[in-house]
């Protein structure tokens, strides 16, 4: 299943599809671009998604960049948002780094995701 969400988060749209792990995110201007869900965590300070844009992927090397959202709840509704605070977010870069390399493999640095120096999108 795909789902488009806008930049607060909502859902605007479901389609069926294959891969349950990409998603179309709206930004503000209405331009909607596809992420792939790399990985999800939940931590003290609240859940929070690895994204990595479809639209990065460099073709020859095969690396991309990725970005940590913090997902809110608001009426009801998930919603993703950029993380301000830059100590969180190395921090959660580190957790989400360990955990790429327990699930892709640390065959290759560069195969997994590179960091994202945005916080959102």
């Amino acid at each position: 299943m795909s789902d488009e969400i806008n930049t607060r988060g909502e859902v605007a749209d479901e389609a069926d599809d294959e891969d349950d792990s990409i998603i179309s995110l709206i930004d503000d201007e209405g331009r909607t671009s596809e992420y792939e869900i790399l990985d999800a965590i939940e931590t003290e300070e609240g859940r929070f998604v690895a994204l990595m844009p479809l639209a990065s992927i460099d073709e020859e090397s095969g690396e991309a960049e990725y970005m940590i959202l913090q997902v809110e709840i608001v009426d009801n509704e998930e919603e993703l948002a950029e993380i301000e605070d830059d100590e969180l977010l190395t921090a959660l870069d580190d957790l989400f780094r360990e955990r790429f390399k327990e699930l892709y493999g640390d065959e290759d640095e560069e195969q997994s995701p590179e960091v994202d120096s945005l916080a959102g999108a």
